[in-house]
């Protein structure tokens, strides 16, 4: 029987599967974001998190106050590790390839937890400062290339709709192992299964184009690239 502690004193929290951090709420909401990055925050339970983590659900507890608190914190957590590129005027092509570059990497790492806004209330009390810094200093660095304001917000929130989408429509399925090729631009299957249908372009499509993931992303940036370009060419006096 184990002897009572001295006034004053607290248990140690338990330590999880060999290997794993002692439990705490940072383990906890780590253990969320891990789980929901591949399932979404909203298919992942109390339950299913003591599961992973080899802790009983009251154990749980102990540490964090409720879900709402475990999700808000795996956001928090999920949030500061996006990537802060540095963002060059005098080599905004070069910048700009880097922005995506590291924010495609980002998502893969969680790709599902970029649907956290439409599965959960998240509180805003947890949000990073550097997540409302981050977008303003892409703004300046747009218009210091030479956009108007306006025509900053529409690529801003143009390319983060195009990264983040793609980071779900095409990592995704291509790091669970559906190469882009056997799914653009129809899945194989879908095909093969309806011969009697006349589809000559979309037959020919996929006979002829091989697109992998990265080309596809390739042509993305080079996209974003050049529509920078004609914007900041409509301001030059």
């Amino acid at each position: 029987m184990s002897q009572p502690l001295p006034p004053g004193r607290r248990r140690r929290s338990p330590v999880t599967r060999a290997g794993r951090a002692t439990l705490n709420a940072e383990s906890i909401a780590a253990a969320m974001l891990e789980l929901a990055g591949r399932s979404g925050f909203a298919a992942v339970t109390m339950q299913d998190l003591a599961a992973h983590l080899g802790v009983t659900v009251r154990a749980l507890y102990r540490h964090v106050r409720d879900r709402q608190d475990v999700v808000d914190r795996a956001v928090e957590l999920w949030l500061s590790g996006l990537p802060d590129p540095v963002l060059d005027p005098g080599e905004w092509r070069a910048s700009l390839r880097g922005f995506c570059e590291l924010h495609r990497a980002a998502g893969r790492r969680h790709p599902r937890a970029l649907l956290v806004a439409l599965d959960e209330q998240v509180g805003d009390a947890r949000i990073p400062a550097r997540r409302l810094t981050a977008p303003e200093d892409f703004l300046e660095f747009l218009t210091a290339v030479g956009l108007e304001l306006r025509d900053a917000l529409l690529v801003h929130s143009d390319l983060m709709i195009r990264l983040y989408g793609f980071v779900l429509f095409v990592d995704y399925r291509a790091d669970a192992g559906a190469p882009v090729a056997e799914q653009y631009p129809v899945p194989r299957a879908w095909l093969d299964n309806r011969p009697e249908l006349e589809l000559p372009l979309l037959r020919r499509a996929r006979a002829e184009t091989r697109f992998d993931a990265d080309a596809l992303f390739d042509h993305i940036v080079a996209d974003v690239i050049r529509a920078v370009e004609i914007r900041a060419s409509r301001t030059v006096p």
